[in-house]
């Protein structure tokens, strides 16, 4: 939960009494006063993504705002004129659902020179000014009589500060798919490191990490971010280096320095989507075998790069689903154990690749969880490199 009172403009709203509210990057208010087409005094909410840096609050990004209740009316039961609305129905956040989007705009004369509302009280106050009038005419104690204290929010935030990203764009609702999931990367090389850079970006519970090696220097050169030189020196096990720089964002980075065999796959039973991003392909296999068993949705992602007779790299990157009745395909894009000793044994990697192939592993997952259409539903493609072309494959009948 974010803390009001650091910022100026959302410590006067509450000293004021107003009884607000911070969910998922939206400023919350509630208990405003309004009359409704019947002329009834009732109970409304307004909603507006903040706009924040670090943990505080800087100029609103826009005039407008959400409503859940009915359509604001004036003392004779008439659409308030200054409200510029059309009905939605989008949701907010925590289960609140907006049921009309306004645009309310502040005088120029007030806040000069364009009328931009300076910080989060103006505004809010200006809506409250504009939507309570007419209750607080009929009944000068309307406010009073409403406006109750929240209930304690115990819900636990995963990030260390707000995550305004999702609400500025309006997705929170989507962004609500990923609350309490875990998630497990197994092999954090390239493509790994790039996998937790992107899954540490959304809001599930917990990112297991599980990898027995440790930092080397080929590793700063395929990997997100800049390791320092003396970063490098300690030569720290891969899973304690980007579970202490990816805690800064994400408070569930939980490290694992182990391989992953067969002796501690109960490890991964309590994991709701695994990411394989390791290279020896007996390995992969194994691990595989076990989450289908135990009905663990995977990603598996993979490359092999070679350079061609003009000296050139070319080659191609896989991603592949695995569910429980959806995984037949997958000897066709993992390969056999001989694969471990020819060409792709050299283990060419380069950021951009893996960056590239945790992108799509990414956006795969995301597809599984409904965030992203998906108009195919395949459980694999293949990149090739030199002809730019994704290949989609039907599962491999047997």
């Amino acid at each position: 939960m974010f803390a009001a009172h650091t910022s100026p403009d959302l410590h006067r709203l509450q000293a004021e009494g107003f009884v607000i509210e911070v969910c998922d990057g939206w400023l919350i208010v509630h208990h405003i006063p309004y009359i409704n087409s019947a002329r009834e005094m009732k109970d409304g909410i307004l909603m507006m993504p903040l706009t924040i840096s670090g943990e505080h609050t800087i100029r609103p990004n826009d005039h407008t705002a959400y409503w859940m209740g009915e359509q604001p009316c004036d003392v004779k039961g008439f659409k308030l004129p200054s409200l510029v609305n059309s009905p939605v129905r989008r949701p907010i956040c925590n289960g609140y659902t907006a049921s009309f989007y306004f645009s309310c705009h502040a005088e120029k004369e007030e806040f000069p020179p364009n009328g931009d509302y300076p910080n989060y009280y103006e505004k809010v106050k200006h809506y409250f000014d504009t939507i309570a009038a007419p209750a607080i005419c009929l009944e000068s104690e309307a406010w009073n009589l409403i406006n109750k204290p929240l209930d304690a929010d115990a819900k636990d935030n995963p990030f260390r500060y707000m995550d305004t990203n999702a609400s500025r764009a309006k997705i929170t609702g989507l962004s609500n798919k990923f609350n309490g999931l875990k998630i497990g990367i197994i092999g954090l090389g390239g493509t790994g490191s790039y996998l937790l850079d992107l899954v540490a970006k959304t809001p599930v519970a917990e990112i297991h990490l599980f990898d027995a090696d440790e930092i080397n220097n080929h590793n700063a050169f395929r990997a997100p971010g800049a390791m320092s030189e003396s970063d490098l020196s300690k030569i720290p096990k891969k899973v304690d280096y980007y579970a202490d720089i990816y805690s800064n964002m994400h408070k569930g980075i939980i490290p694992h320095a182990v391989m992953v065999t067969s002796e501690n796959f109960s490890d991964l039973d309590m994991l709701d989507y695994v990411f394989l991003s390791l290279d020896a392909v007996s390995v992969k296999k194994q691990i595989a075998g076990h989450l289908i068993e135990k009905r663990i949705p995977f990603i598996d992602s993979g490359m092999g790069i070679a350079q061609n007779p003009n000296g050139q790299l070319s080659g191609m990157l896989h991603v592949a689903i695995g569910t429980q009745d959806r995984y037949k395909h997958l000897s066709l894009v993992m390969g056999s154990e001989d694969a471990e000793k020819d060409e792709y044994a050299t283990n060419i990697q380069i950021a951009e690749l893996n960056a590239l192939a945790a992108g799509l592993s990414v956006i795969q997952w995301k597809k599984m969880l409904g965030f992203y259409a998906d108009l195919r539903d395949k459980a694999c493609f293949v990149y090739t490199i030199n002809s730019n072309d994704i290949v989609y494959y039907e599962e491999k009948e047997t």
